[in-house]
Protein backbone atom coordinates (compact mmCIF):
# COMPACT_ATOMS: atom_id res chain seq x y z
CA UNK A 1 0.00 0.00 0.00
CA UNK A 2 1.27 3.50 -0.85
CA UNK A 3 1.88 5.84 2.02
CA UNK A 4 -0.99 8.28 2.69
CA UNK A 5 0.31 11.81 2.67
CA UNK A 6 -1.18 14.65 4.71
CA UNK A 7 0.10 18.10 5.39
CA UNK A 8 -0.46 21.71 6.28
CA UNK A 9 0.10 24.36 3.62
CA UNK A 10 1.68 27.32 5.36
CA UNK A 11 4.08 30.24 5.27
CA UNK A 12 6.42 30.87 6.97
CA UNK A 13 7.78 27.51 8.06
CA UNK A 14 6.80 26.41 11.55
CA UNK A 15 6.20 23.20 13.48
CA UNK A 16 2.48 23.06 14.06
CA UNK A 17 0.58 21.11 16.68
CA UNK A 18 -1.10 19.27 13.80
CA UNK A 19 2.23 17.92 12.59
CA UNK A 20 3.14 16.54 16.02
CA UNK A 21 -0.25 15.14 16.97
CA UNK A 22 -1.40 13.64 13.67
CA UNK A 23 1.84 11.72 13.16
CA UNK A 24 1.47 10.19 16.64
CA UNK A 25 -2.15 9.36 15.86
CA UNK A 26 -1.29 7.63 12.58
CA UNK A 27 1.13 5.41 14.49
CA UNK A 28 -1.57 4.70 17.08
CA UNK A 29 -4.07 3.50 14.44
CA UNK A 30 -1.30 1.63 12.63
CA UNK A 31 -1.58 3.14 9.17
CA UNK A 32 1.23 4.01 6.79
CA UNK A 33 0.76 7.75 6.72
CA UNK A 34 2.70 10.95 7.29
CA UNK A 35 1.69 14.50 8.12
CA UNK A 36 4.16 17.23 7.21
CA UNK A 37 4.58 20.96 6.89
CA UNK A 38 4.27 22.18 3.31
CA UNK A 39 5.95 25.55 3.19
CA UNK A 40 5.21 27.59 0.09
CA UNK A 41 6.46 31.09 -0.51
CA UNK A 42 3.54 33.33 -1.57
CA UNK A 43 5.26 34.13 -4.87
CA UNK A 44 5.39 30.38 -5.68
CA UNK A 45 1.89 29.46 -4.51
CA UNK A 46 0.15 29.47 -7.89
CA UNK A 47 2.88 27.31 -9.42
CA UNK A 48 3.10 24.72 -6.64
CA UNK A 49 -0.35 24.28 -5.14
CA UNK A 50 -1.77 22.08 -7.93
CA UNK A 51 0.97 19.49 -7.40
CA UNK A 52 0.34 19.55 -3.67
CA UNK A 53 -3.40 18.99 -4.18
CA UNK A 54 -2.68 16.06 -6.50
CA UNK A 55 -0.19 14.38 -4.18
CA UNK A 56 -1.82 14.62 -0.76
CA UNK A 57 -4.76 12.59 0.53
CA UNK A 58 -5.79 15.29 3.01
CA UNK A 59 -4.65 18.83 3.69
CA UNK A 60 -4.93 21.64 6.16
CA UNK A 61 -4.55 25.22 5.01
CA UNK A 62 -3.44 28.06 7.22
CA UNK A 63 -2.62 31.74 6.79
CA UNK A 64 -1.93 33.29 4.37
CA UNK A 65 -3.70 30.84 2.04
CA UNK A 66 -7.19 30.22 3.49
CA UNK A 67 -8.80 32.47 0.88
CA UNK A 68 -6.35 32.02 -1.97
CA UNK A 69 -6.98 28.26 -2.15
CA UNK A 70 -10.62 28.57 -3.24
CA UNK A 71 -10.04 28.82 -6.99
CA UNK A 72 -8.04 25.59 -7.05
CA UNK A 73 -10.81 23.40 -5.60
CA UNK A 74 -13.85 21.73 -7.15
CA UNK A 75 -16.23 22.83 -4.40
CA UNK A 76 -16.49 24.27 -0.89
CA UNK A 77 -18.99 23.89 1.93
CA UNK A 78 -21.50 26.63 2.69
CA UNK A 79 -19.72 27.62 5.90
CA UNK A 80 -16.35 27.90 4.14
CA UNK A 81 -17.92 30.10 1.47
CA UNK A 82 -19.64 32.32 4.02
CA UNK A 83 -16.45 32.69 6.09
CA UNK A 84 -14.28 33.07 2.96
CA UNK A 85 -11.83 30.66 4.55
CA UNK A 86 -10.86 27.04 3.95
CA UNK A 87 -8.69 25.17 6.42
CA UNK A 88 -9.30 21.53 5.45
CA UNK A 89 -9.32 19.78 2.07
CA UNK A 90 -10.30 16.29 0.93
CA UNK A 91 -10.96 15.08 -2.60
CA UNK A 92 -11.02 18.57 -4.04
CA UNK A 93 -13.57 19.92 -1.55
CA UNK A 94 -12.78 22.74 0.87
CA UNK A 95 -14.12 22.84 4.43
CA UNK A 96 -13.94 25.21 7.36
CA UNK A 97 -13.56 23.26 10.59
CA UNK A 98 -12.38 26.23 12.68
CA UNK A 99 -15.93 27.19 13.63
CA UNK A 100 -16.81 23.56 14.40
CA UNK A 101 -13.79 23.34 16.70
CA UNK A 102 -14.99 26.37 18.62
CA UNK A 103 -18.63 25.21 18.61
CA UNK A 104 -17.84 21.81 20.09
CA UNK A 105 -15.45 23.24 22.66
CA UNK A 106 -18.08 25.57 24.13
CA UNK A 107 -21.48 24.00 23.36
CA UNK A 108 -21.84 22.54 26.86
CA UNK A 109 -20.94 25.78 28.67
CA UNK A 110 -23.44 28.18 30.21
CA UNK A 111 -23.51 31.06 27.74
CA UNK A 112 -26.25 33.06 29.41
CA UNK A 113 -25.35 36.70 29.79
CA UNK A 114 -23.52 39.30 27.73
CA UNK A 115 -20.59 38.22 25.55
CA UNK A 116 -17.63 40.40 24.57
CA UNK A 117 -15.49 39.30 21.61
CA UNK A 118 -12.06 40.85 21.05
CA UNK A 119 -10.71 40.84 17.49
CA UNK A 120 -12.08 40.97 13.96
CA UNK A 121 -9.83 38.61 11.98
CA UNK A 122 -10.33 35.09 10.68
CA UNK A 123 -10.62 33.54 14.13
CA UNK A 124 -13.27 36.09 15.10
CA UNK A 125 -15.27 35.15 12.00
CA UNK A 126 -15.17 31.46 12.93
CA UNK A 127 -16.13 32.16 16.54
CA UNK A 128 -19.03 34.44 15.64
CA UNK A 129 -20.28 31.79 13.23
CA UNK A 130 -20.01 29.18 15.99
CA UNK A 131 -21.93 31.41 18.40
CA UNK A 132 -24.60 31.93 15.75
CA UNK A 133 -24.90 28.15 15.26
CA UNK A 134 -25.28 27.71 19.04
CA UNK A 135 -28.13 30.20 18.99
CA UNK A 136 -26.50 33.32 20.41
CA UNK A 137 -28.23 36.31 18.85
CA UNK A 138 -26.15 39.26 20.10
CA UNK A 139 -22.58 40.05 21.13
CA UNK A 140 -20.38 43.06 21.82
CA UNK A 141 -17.31 43.35 19.59
CA UNK A 142 -14.09 45.31 20.06
CA UNK A 143 -11.21 45.53 17.62
CA UNK A 144 -8.18 47.81 17.50
CA UNK A 145 -9.15 48.78 13.92
CA UNK A 146 -12.72 50.03 14.07
CA UNK A 147 -13.27 49.66 10.30
CA UNK A 148 -12.59 45.92 10.41
CA UNK A 149 -15.16 45.53 13.14
CA UNK A 150 -17.69 47.33 10.92
CA UNK A 151 -16.93 44.87 8.08
CA UNK A 152 -17.58 41.95 10.40
CA UNK A 153 -20.83 43.46 11.58
CA UNK A 154 -21.99 43.78 7.96
CA UNK A 155 -21.04 40.16 7.22
CA UNK A 156 -23.13 38.83 10.13
CA UNK A 157 -25.93 41.34 9.64
CA UNK A 158 -28.67 38.70 9.23
CA UNK A 159 -27.21 36.16 11.69
CA UNK A 160 -26.14 37.92 14.87
CA UNK A 161 -26.62 41.43 16.24
CA UNK A 162 -23.16 42.91 16.79
CA UNK A 163 -22.72 45.98 18.98
CA UNK A 164 -19.34 47.53 18.25
CA UNK A 165 -17.48 49.25 21.08
CA UNK A 166 -14.35 51.37 20.83
CA UNK A 167 -11.05 49.69 21.70
CA UNK A 168 -10.09 52.26 24.32
CA UNK A 169 -13.25 51.44 26.26
CA UNK A 170 -12.44 47.73 26.66
CA UNK A 171 -11.86 47.92 30.42
CA UNK A 172 -15.14 49.70 30.95
CA UNK A 173 -17.11 47.33 28.72
CA UNK A 174 -15.62 44.18 30.27
CA UNK A 175 -17.10 45.17 33.63
CA UNK A 176 -20.59 44.84 32.16
CA UNK A 177 -20.27 41.43 30.46
CA UNK A 178 -20.30 37.83 31.64
CA UNK A 179 -18.15 36.13 29.01
CA UNK A 180 -14.94 37.37 27.39
CA UNK A 181 -13.57 35.74 24.22
CA UNK A 182 -10.13 36.69 22.91
CA UNK A 183 -9.80 35.81 19.21
CA UNK A 184 -6.48 37.59 18.70
CA UNK A 185 -3.02 36.01 18.75
CA UNK A 186 -1.89 38.28 21.59
CA UNK A 187 -0.42 36.13 24.31
CA UNK A 188 1.23 33.66 21.97
CA UNK A 189 4.61 35.14 22.87
CA UNK A 190 3.64 35.89 26.47
CA UNK A 191 2.28 39.35 25.64
CA UNK A 192 -0.26 40.80 28.02
CA UNK A 193 -3.64 41.91 26.74
CA UNK A 194 -4.60 45.43 27.89
CA UNK A 195 -7.59 43.93 29.70
CA UNK A 196 -8.41 44.10 33.40
CA UNK A 197 -10.39 41.00 34.24
CA UNK A 198 -12.85 40.97 37.08
CA UNK A 199 -14.27 38.18 39.22
CA UNK A 200 -17.79 38.76 37.88
CA UNK A 201 -16.86 37.06 34.62
CA UNK A 202 -18.18 33.51 34.35
CA UNK A 203 -15.97 32.44 31.44
CA UNK A 204 -12.79 33.53 29.65
CA UNK A 205 -12.09 31.85 26.30
CA UNK A 206 -8.68 32.42 24.71
CA UNK A 207 -7.99 31.01 21.23
CA UNK A 208 -4.24 30.87 21.92
CA UNK A 209 -3.27 27.35 22.95
CA UNK A 210 -0.26 28.37 25.02
CA UNK A 211 -0.74 29.23 28.70
CA UNK A 212 -1.00 32.98 28.23
CA UNK A 213 -0.95 35.79 30.83
CA UNK A 214 -4.68 36.26 30.14
CA UNK A 215 -5.41 32.63 31.02
CA UNK A 216 -3.21 32.74 34.11
CA UNK A 217 -4.93 35.89 35.39
CA UNK A 218 -8.40 34.41 34.77
CA UNK A 219 -7.46 31.24 36.62
CA UNK A 220 -6.06 33.22 39.55
CA UNK A 221 -9.42 34.98 39.87
CA UNK A 222 -11.28 31.67 39.84
CA UNK A 223 -12.84 32.30 36.42
CA UNK A 224 -13.50 29.25 34.26
CA UNK A 225 -10.96 29.35 31.44
CA UNK A 226 -10.87 27.56 28.08
CA UNK A 227 -7.85 27.84 25.83
CA UNK A 228 -7.23 27.19 22.15
CA UNK A 229 -6.18 23.58 22.67
CA UNK A 230 -9.83 22.58 22.99
CA UNK A 231 -10.76 24.41 19.80
CA UNK A 232 -7.83 22.76 18.04
CA UNK A 233 -8.78 19.34 19.43
CA UNK A 234 -12.34 19.43 18.10
CA UNK A 235 -11.18 20.89 14.82
CA UNK A 236 -8.73 18.00 14.48
CA UNK A 237 -11.52 15.51 15.22
CA UNK A 238 -13.54 17.05 12.39
CA UNK A 239 -10.53 16.87 10.07
CA UNK A 240 -10.12 13.15 10.75
CA UNK A 241 -13.83 12.56 10.16
CA UNK A 242 -13.58 14.34 6.80
CA UNK A 243 -10.57 12.18 5.94
CA UNK A 244 -12.46 9.03 7.11
CA UNK A 245 -9.81 8.24 9.70
CA UNK A 246 -11.38 9.09 13.07
CA UNK A 247 -11.15 6.60 15.91
CA UNK A 248 -12.29 8.27 19.13
CA UNK A 249 -10.68 5.76 21.50
CA UNK A 250 -7.30 6.03 19.76
CA UNK A 251 -7.38 9.80 19.41
CA UNK A 252 -8.10 10.27 23.11
CA UNK A 253 -4.81 8.53 23.87
CA UNK A 254 -2.83 11.27 22.14
CA UNK A 255 -1.61 13.96 24.51
CA UNK A 256 -1.91 17.51 23.19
Amino acid sequence: MNILRFGIVQYPKKLSMSEKVFNKYFQEINIDAVYEGININPSDFDFKIKDVLNNYYGLNITVPYKERIFKYLNAATDSAIFLSAINTIHKGIGYNTDWIGFYNSIINEDLNGDILVLGAGGAAKAILYGLYKIGIDRVKLINRTYERAIELKKLFNKKIKIEIEKYEKINTIINDVDIFINTTSLGMFNERLPVKLNEKLSLVYDVVYFHTPLQKKAESLGIKTINGKMMWYYQAVENLKIWNLFNEEKFLKIKL
